[in-house]
């Protein structure tokens, strides 16, 4: 029996190994077909600032060679709104290992950012597994995350939201062994996790309170003390890796980071966001925004396992409320440490948001910012499946399994057909002429695609090309192979051979203030996925 048990235990592992091994390949093969995001320039100027930084206040070192690189602005004076630890390890490499081409830069980002992605991926299938003490579904959470369209595409270059989404994960993986067994070993993994989210999105703070507050709640029902010292040595430990990450910090560690958390909720930016085809200010959207973006960009076999499980999660927790009764062993609002878990991951899904309303919260390119929860409906998707397994499968795990493949090779197959252009997916619910109503290509990865598709179907030496809006072209350019990219020349509307145009418009209805195509210039190709455009490409007649 004891053998038995083992050989199945080394087939899950070896089962768990191949798909992560699927996962890193795939990665390999994909990495270099992404375009450049409108925010990787500024990311780049950004490490290099902190990078400057560390090199001056730390070690005293010349930063001549730093200067020859770009242009590099003091901390003080730049972008302190964002930890940069990960921007900073990317223009180290840059520098130490002399990178001269920028397009190699981007591939070594795009690649790394994408590994922390899978590595995030296997503390997910972690959460999964111990919840349900099953592999399988441990699986079905791995599949569930990387085969999220928009999650994956931005995986590669989204240095912001979808490496926050990755360490926010590792928190809470962690967050919830403090809260299982709050030790100091769990105290100082839970502590490091906490600071490396916090120093990449002010709002990684949000885990902290939850875990805390119910990690006391939790052992005070227990009447267990002994977690003064794990308590006290996160509350020590957290501000300090904090800190010692985040060079913004360093001069004013208090006021600096009161600053940024109070423009977290009290964010400027004057952009319009296209909602429902019409233009709104980011700092005035409706409280539907949110709702709306997420319904229609999660695949909608996701979206209905999430509505079960948001509804019996809801419905358990307002039973459990309204049944309390004093001195009864059920005066809570849980029972053990999976229901807990059930508990929190529905409240990182739905504070967040309800945050975001309340205080009127500046949003731009759909719901980017609130990626971070994803994991948490993800969490409760797969409590709505496993609420279906028990009740009409007997608990039977490789059914449920194998009724849900047909669904996941369904979104992977659709994946396949859109790549590299997973970013802009958007579900049926969404309806026809996207680009009219949504944000579609709002980073400016398709720019890629247009240049390559100029450069193979264009002989000259030299190609003019203009903007139908705000995105850079430039930036965008230096992505592709050095010898193509001298070829590409950006230039104004009125001098180019071909304009560009991803529908992009940061200025509403204030057209005067966009870039207009002259008349004399005819659509001449398209890039579109299932009927959506995502770009057009004009050509001068």
């Amino acid at each position: 029996m004891t053998n038995y048990l083992k050989n199945i235990k080394n087939k899950e592992i070896l089962i768990v190994v191949l798909v992560y091994l699927v996962f890193s390949l795939i990665s390999l093969i994909s990495y270099k077909d992404f375009g450049v995001s409108i925010d990787e320039w500024e990311l780049r100027i950004h490490g290099f600032v902190n990078l400057k930084y560390i090199m001056t206040n730390l070690f005293s070192l010349s930063t001549v060679e730093l200067d020859r690189i770009l242009q590099i602005p003091i901390l003080d004076s730049y972008y302190g709104t964002h930890g940069a630890y990960f921007a900073t390890f990317i223009s180290f490499i840059e520098y130490f290992f002399n990178v001269q081409d920028e397009q190699k830069v981007y591939f070594i980002s795009h690649l790394i950012n994408h590994l922390v992605f899978i590595l995030a991926n296997f503390y997910f299938f972690l959460i999964i597994k111990d919840r349900y003490n099953n592999h399988i579904y441990g699986l079905l959470g791995a599949l569930f995350l990387f085969l999220s369209p928009r999650i994956y595409g931005e995986s590669f270059y989204n240095q912001k939201d979808i490496f926050f989404l990755s360490i926010f994960i590792i928190n809470l993986y962690y967050g919830i062994a403090f809260l299982k067994v709050t030790s100091i070993k769990n105290s100082i993994l839970f502590s490091l996790t906490t600071a490396l989210c916090i120093d990449i999105r002010i709002m990684g703070i949000i885990l902290t309170p939850i875990i805390l507050f119910f990690t006391y709640l939790k052992n005070l029902k227990i009447k267990k003390t002994r977690i003064l010292i794990p308590y006290l040595l996160f509350l020590i430990l957290g501000p300090i890796i904090t800190i010692l990450f985040w060079p913004f910090l360093w001069a004013n560690p208090i006021n600096n980071f009161l600053e940024v958390f109070l423009s977290m909720s009290n964010f400027h930016w004057g952009g319009y966001n296209l909602y429902f085809g019409e233009y709104i200010l980011g700092s005035h959207l409706p409280w539907h925004y949110t709702f709306v973006w997420i319904g229609i960009t999660t695949p909608i076999f996701y979206l209905f396992l999430f509505l079960i499980g948001f509804f019996l999660i809801s419905l358990r927790i307002k039973r459990r409320i309204f049944n309390i009764k004093d001195k009864s062993e059920d005066n809570d609002i849980w029972s053990g440490d999976n229901e807990l878990q059930d508990l929190i991951n529905y409240l990182i899904f739905a504070v967040p948001i309800f945050l975001v309303i309340s205080l009127n919260s500046t949003l731009y390119d759909g719901w980017r910012h609130l990626y971070f929860i994803y994991p948490s409906f993800l969490y409760i998707s797969l409590k709505g499946l496993y609420l279906i397994n028990i009740s009409f499968f007997k608990k039977s795990s490789w059914v449920v399994f194998c009724l849900t493949i047909p669904f996941l090779l369904h979104i992977g197959y659709q994946m396949v057909k859109d790549h590299p252009h997973q970013n802009v997916y958007f579900n049926f619910f969404a309806g026809n002429n996207t680009h009219l109503k949504f944000e579609v290509d709002y980073w400016g990865l398709s720019n890629k695609q247009a240049f390559e598709i100029l450069l193979s179907e264009d002989n000259k030496k030299t190609i003019l090309i203009g903007a139908a809006g705000p995105l850079s072209l430039e930036n965008s350019k230096k992505i592709i192979d050095i010898n193509d990219r001298n070829r590409l020349v950006i230039t104004t509307n009125d001098k180019a051979d071909y304009i560009v145009d991803n529908y992009r418009n940061w200025y509403g209805d204030n057209k005067e203030k966009r870039y207009k195509i002259p008349s004399n210039f005819k659509i001449y190709k398209e890039i579109s996925r299932r009927g959506r455009k995502i770009i057009s490409i004009y050509k001068k007649t």
